[in-house]
């Protein structure tokens, strides 16, 4: 038992240290397209010195191939029920962060493409597995100091019983030249009627209300070690840089127009914030602040899980 927890600690241990890179749950539910704007209020770093960033965000979520279901007649009480899915995923943002004293920082452009397979079955659950290759550039690395990441998982998801759903799987990541051991624990689970709740190994957490068949409420808490707001040089060479960490706390709120529109607001506070240096093990503090979140979704609906798991509001929501 000792040898087994000590395991399981390194496990999560090594996940903590891996950015962050949570599964998300919401991604294998819905095919459709995003906006999204977030906004950090300036931070302070020490006395007169402020840290800002504005991030610009944009996602494609598209079905590529539907196999041995017919969607508008799927029905997951049949026992047989079983469907397979191929997605791909693209986004693209725009970070600008910034120094309120000489600000030496320049945009940051992210891209990434991920290929999405998925399995369904009312007998043996879901496997989710998916493939990503994404890179982070600004005008300094590109196209000279071009680097791409990679991050690939394969998750098993548990969905004989709606009311708990659990999800494990392994995952690697290759970020900024390291490599990292990635793996997936966590569930989702139905606590009433009204509440859901979802937590995600190392650090995400959330509670949902459902407010009506059209509006939700959250309360959520998510932690990011390394996400990436300037760097110049590659893996390989000179990698100067700066990475944020971040634990943040935020209340959400989101309506549906129909079955298609969804729009969703969070205000949070960021904590523990942390700019590091990417090349040593500089870091600097700065103080707690809010921000906020914007984001329009379009639903295509015709993604199989997300019919899967939300059947019954669908034919509600008209």
């Amino acid at each position: 038992m000792k040898n087994k927890l000590t395991i399981v600690a390194l496990i999560l241990v090594g996940a903590f240290q891996s950015a962050a890179q949570s599964f998300d749950v919401r991604r294998i539910f819905n095919s459709g397209a995003t906006f999204g704007i977030e906004y950090l209020m300036p931070s302070e770093i020490k006395d007169s010195t402020n840290f800002q960033l504005t991030k610009y965000k944009l996602q494609l979520v598209k079905v590529l191939r539907t196999k041995e279901v017919d969607l508008e007649n799927f029905d997951r009480e049949r026992q047989d029920a079983k469907a397979n899915q191929l997605f791909l995923s693209s986004k693209f943002s725009i970070t600008q962060p910034s120094i309120s004293e000489n600000n030496f920082f320049k945009k940051q452009f992210k891209a990434e493409v991920e290929l999405i397979y998925i399995t369904a079955s009312k007998c043996k659950g879901v496997w989710f597995h998916a493939v990503n290759v994404n890179a982070e550039e600004n005008k300094a690395t590109f196209p000279k100091y071009f680097s791409p990441n990679f991050r690939a998982n394969s998750i098993y998801v548990h969905v004989k019983n709606l009311k708990f759903v659990p999800f494990v799987g392994p995952g690697i990541s290759v970020l900024q030249g390291q490599f990292y051991f990635l793996p997936i624990v966590g569930f989702w689970t139905k606590l009433t009627k009204k509440f859901t709740a979802e937590l995600i190994a190392p650090v995400h957490a959330k509670i949902k209300y459902n407010y009506k068949e059209k509006a939700e409420l959250e309360l959520a808490c998510s932690y990011s070690r390394m996400h990436t707001v300037y760097r110049e040089g590659s893996y390989w060479e000179m990698n100067n840089g700066l990475n944020l960490k971040q634990l943040k706390v935020h209340l959400g709120a989101s309506a549906m127009f129909n079955k298609h529109f969804k729009v969703k607001t969070e205000l949070g506070i960021a904590f523990l914030q942390e700019l590091n240096a990417i090349a040593d093990a500089r870091s600097q503090k700065m103080a707690s602040m809010p921000f906020l979140n914007f984001s329009l979704n379009y639903n295509f609906a015709n993604s199989i899980l997300y019919k899967f798991f939300n059947e019954e509001k669908l034919k509600k929501i008209k």
